[in-house]
């Protein structure tokens, strides 16, 4: 299952080797068979000082899915850099709409003021980025900056004429902004995030999870927003592109996992909740909404149940003759762990006979690399991973068979160090994980795993193109 890390200093001791004396900790997944799945410690402090990116959908993704990892830092004195894909206009119309994006702007704004512990005074700015103008605030007094691409909210399915899932799955070529004439084709916001996070040397990105596939709005702890699942799946191919390292935080599907953080962090989290929600709460027909300053009132449910917790969720490592895609799944009917594996179906060179499943640890699973450049079925003696048209299967290994022959071509990135590689078979075609195969509904039973198949090597650098593997 899924190392869902609550804390960041673990995941920074990791990626950059820094020394850290962490306190001692439940134990996990990775600790016992036995153990359980909620068992989990919650965040401590870093040792190590990044320029971040936090990377969401809407204005107040960070404060209740990435805090109170974002709040340490901060205090910490790092840079960070938070961007909104959307206004976060939840489909309201004209007036009501701007007034609503006005209102969580002023939310945020409020809510990183007392997270940094300085007052509320910001600087406006236009970054140049890629050729366009991004709007961006700075807290005075801080090294905190806000930027707002402005996309439309897309809403929780995706319904929206000019959400992002429709613009992922291809259904348009591109999609408008919420508010003046600008449009993004999938290639010109891959480029804007990409050079955004060039330009402002970025060491890191925080974004959502970007496994899950069921989106709608539910607190049953299996479906998420799908701006956060699309927007977040931008920000790792961002990542990517970039060579920048990427990790991942549940969204609504912690909502029914343990609380996590202690007393001290669940009382800094909320006061910031409460800071945002004092802006956001207040209407139209209430008189002082610029003096709002704290929400005293009850907390919404889900409010509620996010300001106790924040997990962040980290692939394992393959296990032995496990070849694993960078690509995860999870949807409504899936349990909570993403890794996917190639799995030998059956002994035939047809498509299907090799598919890609949720990693299960079965023989089916397990592959070996001949020194003749072949892939080799441990569950199907004598059969290799062979190419045919359009996907891969089963055929008996044969060494004049030039579809069965592959090599491995490996991660490269200065600053993101990991073990992953291209798998390149005839005519530089490497297979491919399909993350646009997606449940057609929240509800539905259909393409539960990405599609197996093949793309040329060469082109643009992308999560579903790596694979890793443990021999």
């Amino acid at each position: 299952m899924p190392r869902l890390l609550p804390f960041a200093a673990l995941a920074l001791c990791t990626v950059l080797s820094l020394s850290c004396s962490p306190t001692a900790s439940r134990p996990t997944a990775r600790d016992s068979v036995s153990a359980s799945y909620l068992e989990r410690q919650a965040p401590r402090n870093p040792s190590g000082c990044l320029h971040t990116l936090v990377g969401v959908a809407h204005p107040d993704d960070d404060l209740y899915f990435t805090d109170p990892d974002i709040s340490r830092m901060i205090r910490a004195g790092c840079p960070m850099t938070t961007m909104y894909l959307t206004g976060g206009d939840d489909g309201k119309r004209r007036r009501a709409a701007r007034d609503y994006v006005g209102r969580r702007e002023d939310g945020v704004k409020a809510a990183y003021a007392e997270l940094a512990g300085v007052p509320d005074r910001w600087t406006e700015e236009t970054l140049r980025v890629n050729g366009r103008g991004i709007r961006s605030l700075r807290l005075d007094n801080s090294r905190v900056r806000l930027a707002f691409l402005g996309l439309h909210d897309g809403l929780p399915g995706g319904q929206s004429p000019e959400s992002m899932l429709r613009l992922f799955l291809e259904e348009r070529k591109q999609i408008q902004v919420f508010q003046g004439s600008e449009s993004y084709t999938e290639q010109q916001l891959l480029k804007t995030l990409s050079e955004f996070a060039r330009q402002e040397r970025v060491e890191q990105i925080l974004t959502m999870d970007y496994d899950n596939a069921s989106f709608a709005f539910s607190l049953n702890g299996r479906l998420d927003h799908a701006d956060h699942g699309i927007g977040a799946r931008y920000f790792r191919t961002a990542g990517y592109i970039s060579g920048i390292p990427v990790r991942s935080y549940l969204g609504y599907t912690m909502s029914r996992l343990k609380p996590n953080l202690d007393t001290g962090q669940v009382r800094e989290k909320e006061a910031s909740v409460r800071r945002y929600l004092a802006k956001v709460l207040c209407g139209p027909t209430d008189a002082d909404c610029d003096n709002a300053e704290v929400h005293s009132g009850r907390l919404p449910r889900d409010d509620a149940d996010w300001v106790h917790r924040q997990y962040e969720q980290v692939h394992r490592n393959p296990r032995p003759g496990e070849i694993m895609g960078d690509i995860g799944r999870t949807t409504e009917f899936t349990g909570r762990e993403p890794e996917q594996c190639l799995a030998a179906v059956r002994a035939a060179a047809e498509d299907g006979a090799v598919r890609i499943e949720s990693c299960d640890g079965s023989q089916g699973q397990k592959w070996d690399f001949g020194s003749d450049g072949t892939i080799r079925s441990r569950l199907y003696a004598g059969h290799c991973l062979t190419k045919i048209t359009d996907s891969a299967g089963l055929a008996r290994c044969e060494a004049a068979d030039t579809g069965q022959k592959w090599s491995r071509k490996p991660w490269s990135s200065p600053a993101w160090k990991r073990k992953a590689w291209l798998i390149a078979g005839e005519g530089n075609a490497c297979l491919h994980q399909d993350d646009r195969s997606l449940p057609s509904r929240w509800n539905a039973k259909d393409h539960q795993h990405p599609k197996l198949g093949f793309i040329g090597c060469d082109a643009q650098i992308q999560p579903g193109l790596y694979w890793r593997w443990q021999g």
